[in-house]
């Protein structure tokens, strides 16, 4: 396991974080359309951890087994179960709403959510 980053944040650092998740991606060894993929898939996250999640918010990245690996942590009340299981954004035409759909189809995702918080790890193989 090779750790790359490790960090908490909050709304008006997640522009930062995301720029350092997209360097620490590349120099692990992503490009092209598996960078930006990942990259969106990680703002995600961390966006939804800053809109419905409660500090801390916590941010994890690292190599192993030729997989790049993100956990984004929060302390929030959960996901509801109905919101993890679409297989479609939540609405077609409003903002918001896409955020684990979105993840879900550009990365392996898995969720652990419950009452006291809600850990997304998303992974991605390394070329």
């Amino acid at each position: 396991m090779s750790s790359l980053l490790t960090l908490d944040f909050e709304l008006g650092s997640v522009t930062r974080v995301r720029h350092l998740v997209t360097e620490s991606a590349r120099d692990a060894g992503l490009e092209g359309a598996a960078l930006e993929d990942f990259v969106l898939a990680v703002h995600e996250a961390l966006t939804n951890a800053v809109r419905h999640g409660l500090p801390p918010r916590d941010i994890a990245l690292w190599t192993e087994s030729g997989q790049l690996i993100c956990e984004v942590s929060d302390r929030g009340p959960g996901i509801p179960a109905k919101a993890l299981d679409l297989d479609y954004p939540s609405t077609r035409f409003d903002f918001g709403g896409r955020g684990l759909w979105l993840m879900n189809r550009l990365v392996h995702r898995d969720v652990r959510t419950g009452p006291h918080g809600t850990t997304l790890r998303l992974c991605v193989d390394l070329p």
